[in-house]
């Protein structure tokens, strides 16, 4: 008799599905899930120190993790005998959570305000340097994701495995962008592995995210013990092809997690049950008008995208606007004949640097957008001018 290849490959990861339509239903839905996927949680012992990593850096409503679902993850660790913290990057957590029902259960803390230790990442691709992270990352007994689904403008969609990039505290998050986002996303994923993944989809964000983005209600949970499994599978319920996703395929190289769905054992509500179309940022380059002269044909995947999103942010900006711009993305062949103001995008475009304005990073960040503001001759921050580097004068500006 011939084996049965399913059985040689092991048990398959799992991943539970729950409605959850209001918040009054969170705590029996989050219940259910952890029942669904053997109760991870019995394996807490009295006083383990339970890390929960929300997305929860944004205080506009709508693009945070809905705070009574953490309440809710909290209220169980510490039944469970578990001390639960909830920390995130920036001190909007506070804003969020200083006075609310989850502050009751679990200490609330901004990784921005914790002791860091310097750490290197056995098998990282792209974050092969020792970089500075919060002690309680690499202390805790048990780790815990909460991750808000988003559409992402550069990296197609962000959920359980990308919301490890708040664990780095402040704006070092530039260091992820700098060494290249996917395979960094990776690579944090292997520094400290999530034991479970609680999805937050009772609101989305969906559109051309994190440039701007709509919040928009959905109505569910999702819960995994393996990160790229619950990728996967929100990910297609939401209408993306999780192929498409180069930190889920890296992840899969690397033995972390399935890539196809049925390698995935899908329990609770049935997905066409809760299966949706999430508005997806743009991915096609367009020029807003004539007179913004954009060479990207060998720009690679991620900084396209980036280049394809902040266009699309811009664009009324650029048409009111009567200059005349020519923006560089990915390698060039020949450097084209540069009209107006210049923009380049990417690291590959280092060594050109001094031709214009240079935005680093593969690819950069929403907030390096600025850029063109700049370019512009706009006014941006202090802080999104230390998101760019221009020549010793651009417009008579340094």
């Amino acid at each position: 008799m011939e084996p049965d290849p399913s059985a040689a490959a092991g048990p398959r990861h799992q991943v539970a599905l729950a409605p959850a339509p209001e918040d009054s239903a969170i705590p029996d839905a989050l219940r259910q899930l952890l029942e669904l996927i053997g109760s991870p949680l019995a394996q807490l012992r009295a006083g383990d120190t339970v890390l929960i990593k929300p997305n929860l850096f944004q205080t506009r409503p709508g693009f945070h993790v809905n705070t009574t679902l953490l309440a809710a993850i909290a209220r169980t660790v510490a039944e469970h005998g578990g001390r639960p913290v909830i920390a995130e990057r920036t001190h909007a957590i506070y804003e969020l959570l200083g006075e609310h029902e989850a502050a009751r259960y679990a200490r609330v803390v901004s990784f921005d305000d914790l002791p860091l230790r310097i750490t290197s990442i056995a098998e990282a691709t792209s974050l092969r340097v020792p970089i500075a992270v919060p002690e309680l990352i690499l202390d805790c007994d048990y780790f815990i994701g909460v991750p808000q689904l988003r559409t992402h403008a550069s990296v197609i969609y962000s959920n359980a495995m990308k919301n490890l990039v708040g664990l780095l505290p402040g704006y070092t998050t530039r260091i992820v962008h700098m060494a290249g986002v996917d395979e960094s996303t990776v690579d944090l994923n292997l520094m400290r592995p999530q034991d479970l993944v609680i999805c937050d989809g009772t609101t989305v964000i969906e559109g051309n995210y994190p440039m701007d983005g709509q919040a928009r209600a959905v109505g569910f949970l999702a819960a995994s013990r393996n990160a790229v499994a619950l990728d996967v599978a929100v990910g297609d319920l939401a209408g993306f092809d999780p192929r498409e996703v180069a930190y889920l395929r890296d992840a899969h190289a690397r033995g972390m997690g399935p890539i196809d769905l049925a390698d995935i054992e899908m329990l609770g509500t049935a997905p066409q049950e809760l299966a949706f179309d999430m508005v997806k940022a743009p991915v096609q380059i367009r020029s807003p008008r004539v007179g913004i002269h954009v060479y990207a044909e060998h720009a690679c995947r991620a900084c396209s995208r980036f280049l394809a999103g902040a266009l699309h942010a811009l664009a009324e900006e650029m048409l009111a606007w009567d200059g005349e711009m020519t923006i560089l993305c990915g390698p060039q062949i020949e450097t084209p004949t540069l009209r107006g103001a210049v923009v380049l995008v990417g690291n590959c475009l280092y060594e050109n640097r001094e031709l214009g304005i240079y935005i680093e990073g593969c690819p950069p960040r929403a907030i390096q957008k600025a850029a063109f503001r700049y370019a512009m001759g706009q006014t941006v921050s202090a802080h999104e001018r230390t998101q760019f580097r221009a020549p010793s004068l651009v417009g008579g500006r340094a």
